[in-house]
């Protein structure tokens, strides 16, 4: 018998959690055959009992299924991105292997730590198989993320690929979800390492472009800028738009959304985006993301055609190795601030993406507070970082030539 891979999706608003997750798992469970999975990838919005959830996935798919997972702001189908709901993808495959992992009771001390060992737990898990690509999810209220990522690439290596997001809540910025089997937990990391005989393609765009003379950070500390060319951070805001601090403050929701700032990297494509998310009191600019000191900085515009384009170019990154052979799946990390950015016109980005991927391919995503993977596509095995107002897209598929 040729090894064989199949990919099942499902979704469902049903407002009882366990009949919700029944629903979208016995529709994934379907186009896989009804064959017992080897990885089970859930999205969940948090008005949801998460345990029932988890409970409903167990019924469908027995006990001994594997689970990872998180909330988000909203979750991502086929037919589009829904504040209210489920959704679930199913792996059955005798060509890819998953090597899965956990960490818990991740904080600020200890999160390059706990990215080291969620590599080594999930290599450990994996065995002696060439490793491929990771996928993560961490809690998006962490105020380390980027930690966690390098704490990974230490261990992994610089240019090994991982993918995947931090989750994220309904904007209440309380608590955020991370499933791991039959755990539902916070303040943690969790995800998989794939490797074996399957073919794998990711891309990464945002769409935002720079404006005026880029800056220096010359002091910061983690994701807290405090000067730029030694002046209090926020000055950069206040000289572009001419308004006071107190008017930035309160227009700092749509400023950080339209205006992010954007890190220059030399050896990189693309401005690597952070959200600016608060002002402290001596004028430093708190950002979703870490800002290295002695970076080149600019402020970044975006626009909804901008944004669009973006997706498409991410969307055909994602599919370039896929020239010759079927995209069996593919998994969508969308911000938050994006969905923002769009407003009623979200659902023309996720047509944007099926469109290029194939309007068979089956789809999940999750709407994030921070995403990561590599600025570059697979023909060039770039540094993974942690990313603001993207959108970065997986493809999973056999690779050429095997059936």
């Amino acid at each position: 018998m040729n090894p064989i891979t199949y990919i099942g999706t499902g979704f469902s608003t049903h407002k009882n959690p366990f009949e919700a997750a029944k629903e979208a798992s016995s529709r994934a469970k379907k186009q896989i055959r009804a064959k017992n999975p080897n990885l089970v990838i859930v999205f969940s919005t948090t008005h949801f009992s998460q345990h029932s959830l988890l409970e409903g996935i167990y019924f469908v798919f027995g006990n001994n299924t594997n689970i990872i997972g998180c909330s988000g702001y909203g979750v991502i189908d086929n037919s589009g991105v829904h504040k209210y709901g489920v959704v679930v993808m199913a792996i059955y495959s005798t060509k890819i292997k998953f090597g899965s992992g956990c960490i818990k009771e991740i904080n600020a001390d200890n999160a390059r730590w706990a990215g080291e060992k969620f590599a080594r737990a999930s290599l450990k898990n994996l065995g002696s198989t060439a490793r491929e690509i990771g996928l993560t999810f961490s809690d998006g209220l962490l105020e380390k993320n980027s930690e966690i990522l390098s704490g990974m690439k230490d261990v992994l290596g610089r240019s090994f690929p991982l993918i995947g997001c931090s989750s994220a809540d309904s904007l209440l910025f309380s608590k955020t979800y991370q499933y791991f089997n039959k755990e539902v937990l916070n303040k943690s990391i969790v995800g998989t390492i794939l490797s074996g005989e399957g073919s794998f393609g990711y891309g990464l765009k945002h769409g935002w472009q720079p404006l005026g003379r880029p800056r220096r950070v010359t002091y910061s500390t983690g994701n807290v800028i405090k000067k730029i060319e030694e002046n209090p951070a926020v000055e950069i805001y206040k000289d572009y738009f001419k308004k006071n601090i107190d008017e930035i403050k309160s227009l700092l929701t749509q400023i950080s959304i339209l205006y992010p700032l954007g890190i220059y990297l030399s050896e990189e494509e693309e401005y690597l985006l952070r959200n600016v998310i608060n002002i402290d009191n001596d004028g430093g600019l708190v950002c979703q993301g870490d800002i290295p000191q002695g970076s080149q900085i600019r402020i970044m515009m975006g626009t909804k055609e901008s944004a669009l384009e973006a997706a498409k170019l991410a969307a055909q990154e994602a599919r370039y190795k896929f020239s010759d052979t079927a995209i069996l799946g593919a998994i969508i990390f969308e911000s938050v601030s994006r969905i923002k950015l769009f407003g009623y016109r979200i659902n023309e980005e996720i047509e944007t993406v099926k469109n290029t991927l194939g309007e068979t391919v089956p789809f999940i995503g999750v709407c994030t507070f921070g995403e990561q993977a590599p600025l570059k596509s697979l023909e060039y095995r770039g540094e993974s970082h942690f990313h603001n107002e993207t959108i970065a897209v997986l493809t999973i598929g056999e690779h050429h030539g095997l059936v």
